[in-house]
């Protein structure tokens, strides 16, 4: 009997078929596959599924409920000493996102290997799974985050009070699709629907949410892994990918050779030393932010705009101490 194949998109649907039925097992096989955004067949592939995993349960008509016979339980008696520890450190690796519900079952999950050890090793690496949180003014607050993630789960639209600085604080209506966690803050990836396209939130802007009667199935083939592909950063577009192009003194070349900043990275080293760094992203503006960390050891080459903006920055830089740069 060959392996089953489970791609990302496969094992959400499994994971939300499974929360559904345990935590709202009132909900009719109709109404979970509404919310799967799938026809009857394939709803009864990943019933199948689920059933393969080990769970065991059945839709009670005349209760009108689902009714739970087994659950699935994972054992795993061989696993050594290192492998434990390898687990356990690196669940603790996630630091900030533990407010995530993913993360939190591993943590979860985390804990439960260290029942068999002794005391003293399940004290120490408890320790370990108690990782910092993110702070409310970076990682929103706690009743928005909950409420994000309960929409997520329901696949339930919502509307927002956004707040960004500088700016009068607006409502939008959002089709909500994943949380995560980039560069010290909390972001939301959802379909904006004044604009009609998928959005990047931050969750700290987010003051206030109100969850709506809407149940949406359609995410318009959003997949998370594709779409920050093409992403430099934290800012993911609809945009064409761009070539950038940025040249690294001599002295920060080493430095840079040191990172991985994206898959479609390339370092072209010259002969005194210096390299150029290019990549190609739909937002070429964070590149820049990133290269201006470099100070004087980096210069824009291509896109022209973002070189003459560039270029504009240095010089107000250069105002803002009482210089002045001709041209």
């Amino acid at each position: 009997m060959g392996t089953r194949s489970y791609d990302s998109t496969k094992l959400e649907r499994i994971l939300h078929l499974y929360m559904a039925i345990k935590a709202s097992p009132d909900k009719s096989p109709k109404e979970i596959r509404q919310e799967l955004g799938v026809e009857k067949s394939a709803y009864g592939r990943y019933c199948t599924l689920l059933k393969g995993l080990g769970v065991e349960f059945h839709f009670d008509r005349k209760a009108r409920r689902h009714v739970v016979e087994k659950d699935a339980f994972l054992t795993a008696p061989d696993l050594t000493l290192d492998e434990r520890l390898a687990i356990v450190l690196a669940v603790g690796r996630l630091g900030g996102l533990q407010e995530s519900f993913l993360a939190s079952c591993a943590r979860k999950a985390a804990t439960k290997l260290l029942v068999v050890n002794k005391a003293s090793m399940v004290a120490a690496c408890s320790a370990l799974l108690k990782g910092p949180e993110l702070p409310t003014h970076v990682g929103g607050k706690e009743v928005v985050v909950d409420s994000l993630f309960k929409a997520i789960t329901e696949r339930r639209r919502v509307r927002i009070e956004y707040h960004k600085p500088h700016a009068d604080p607006v409502e939008y209506e959002v089709d909500p699709y994943q949380l995560y966690v980039l560069e010290g803050a909390l972001y939301l990836d959802g379909y904006h629907w004044k604009r009609k396209a998928v959005r990047c939130f931050k969750v700290c802007r987010i003051k206030q949410i109100w969850s709506t009667e809407i149940i949406f199935s359609n995410e318009r083939g959003y997949v998370y892994e594709e779409r920050r592909m093409s992403s430099f950063c934290r800012f993911a577009t609809d945009n064409e990918p761009e070539t950038v192009r940025i040249w690294f003194s001599p002295f920060a070349a080493p430095y840079i050779r040191e990172e991985y900043r994206h898959p479609n990275q390339s370092l072209m080293d010259n002969a005194d030393g210096s390299l150029i760094f290019e990549v190609k992203v739909t937002e070429p503006r964070e590149v820049l932010w990133w290269a201006m960390r470099w100070g004087a050891d980096f210069e824009v080459l291509e896109p022209e705009w973002l070189r003459e903006e560039a270029m504009e920055k240095v010089k107000r830089m250069a105002g803002r101490y009482g210089m002045r740069v001709e041209g």
